[in-house]
Formats: structure tokens, C-alpha cells, sequence
């Protein structure tokens, strides 16, 4: 009994539906994707609580050769509340500025105690004021607390109140950083949480328990020390 044979598909219809059901997909993920983006919250770039910390590209110093150092480069981005990640204190100083000078030791203190949890960062700038001349070599001895007249305009770096810091001192003599940062002079500081978000700014003080200060932020904040 002579076979039934099938009828040959036409040549090239499979070769379509594929192409066909590939472009179908592409086409649902786009959307998908498309969606997601639209949906997604935009997250504002600012100094303000809140808001994603301004990021810098910046010459950095920690002790040996200045090198390269990007503060995003320390964001967790995929933190979230109670979960791993260092807290992140930005200063900014000048130091030929009486205060700063001073807060050298308050800043000794709080690394002393929250340098497991938390990463400092200090920015120094050069205010548009008389006698305030800075370099890299000041730089280096305010940090370092070695002998260099200057610091705090005509006093020596190694007379700096507090010890030699051990954390990056960034180099934005030239006050590239400053102006995203809202600077409202110096010292200044901020605390960001591990994902860069601002978490305390000094100048929103409405926001805070009265009289908040940086070690008290901390404490409420970060906890743990």
C-alpha cells in the first residue's frame, strides 16, 4: 500500500516564525524595561537629606603618593537599611581656617571611634579670604601633623590639635567639588549613608533632634560605637 507522504512546509516559513517569535520577545522586554525606567524613582543629585551626594573625580592623599580617588567609588548601591556597607563622613576644611583647625581633635575622636562603621573623607579647599594660601605640602602637614608653617596662617601643622589622621585628604584647592556641594564655608561636614545618599546635612537642622551635632548624627544614625 503506496505511503501518505506530508507536504513539504513551504521553504523559509520556519525560518519566519522564528524570526517572528524573536522579535515578539524583544519586543515584551523592551517594554519591560521601558516601564521599569519610567516607574523607577529619579533620585536628585545634591547636598541636601535625601538627595544622591555630588560625585567627584578628585587627586586624593593617604599617607604616601596623591593618586586618584572617585567618591562614588565608595557607594554600596545595592544597600539597603541594616544591611553591610560603610557610612561615609565628607569634611570640608581649609587649612589655614581657625575652626578647622580646631576640629582636627573632634575629628580624631570620631574616627577613633567609628572607623569600623564608617569612612572619612576630608576635602580641602582654599577660601577667597587674606592669608589663606594653601598647598599640597600644607595639605599633607595638617594632616600628617609634621612640621610646616602655615597651617592656620602662620602656625605650624605639627601644633594641630588632635593626631595625625589616617584617612584620605582630597585636594580641591581649586574648589572644583565646592559649588555642587553648596558650601557654606568651613568646616563643614555631612553624613551619607553606605548607598551615597545624604543622610544628615548641618544646614537642615529642622530635620534633626535640636542641637544635633556630627557625633550625635552618628550615634542616631549609625549606631553600634
Amino acid at each position: 500500500m503506496a505511503r501518505r507522504r506530508r507536504a513539504a512546509a513551504p521553504k523559509g516559513r520556519d525560518d519566519d516564525v522564528r524570526l517572528m517569535a524573536a522579535l515578539m520577545t524583544f519586543g515584551v522586554t523592551s517594554m519591560i524595561l521601558m516601564a521599569v525606567m519610567l516607574l523607577a524613582p529619579v533620585v536628585k543629585v545634591g547636598p541636601s537629606e535625601g538627595e544622591l551626594a555630588p560625585d567627584f573625580s578628585v587627586q586624593a592623599y593617604s599617607g604616601g603618593e596623591w593618586g586618584d580617588f572617585r567618591l562614588s567609588d565608595l557607594f554600596n548601591k545595592s544597600w539597603a537599611p541594616g544591611g553591610d556597607g560603610n557610612w561615609i563622613v565628607v569634611q570640608y576644611i581649609d587649612t589655614d581656617c581657625p575652626y578647622c583647625w580646631n576640629e582636627g581633635e573632634l575629628m580624631s575622636q570620631l574616627h577613633s571611634q567609628w572607623n569600623q562603621e564608617v569612612t572619612f573623607v576630608t576635602v580641602v579647599v582654599e577660601l577667597g579670604i587674606q592669608g589663606h594660601d594653601s598647598s599640597r605640602g600644607e595639605v599633607e602637614a595638617f594632616r600628617d601633623k609634621t612640621p610646616y608653617d602655615g597651617c592656620k596662617t602662620n602656625s605650624n601643622c605639627a601644633d594641630r590639635p588632635g593626631n595625625p589622621h589616617s584617612w584620605i585628604y582630597i585636594d580641591d584647592l581649586n574648589a572644583r567639588t565646592s559649588g555642587d556641594w553648596e558650601l557654606p564655608g568651613t568646616p563643614f561636614a555631612a553624613l551619607l549613608q553606605p548607598d551615597g545618599i545624604v543622610a544628615w546635612n548641618p544646614q537642615q537642622p529642622g530635620n534633626h533632634p535640636e542641637g544635633e551635632e556630627m557625633e550625635g548624627a552618628l550615634q542616631r544614625l549609625v549606631g553600634g560605637s
